[in-house]
């Protein structure tokens, strides 16, 4: 699955394969079978990105059976 983000080192805007997208109950948090790579910066943690609009909506429909 393909999430849009915005890195918050760079503002850049970039798609991420995220794979399969999980809940951890315990944070609330979407949690991600691949991890998270800006074409710029690397390898960033959820703390490092900002869903984007789009992004929200992607999330959305992959945990709706959550």
């Amino acid at each position: 699955m393909e999430i849009n983000f915005e890195c918050q080192k760079c503002k850049k805007i970039f798609d991420c394969d995220v794979g399969q997208v999980l809940i951890d109950e315990k944070a609330m948090r979407p949690r991600f079978e691949k991890k998270l790579v800006c074409p710029k910066c690397g390898e960033l943690t959820m703390d490092d990105v900002h869903l984007t609009e789009l992004g929200q909506g992607q999330l959305t429909e992959a945990t709706m059976d959550f």
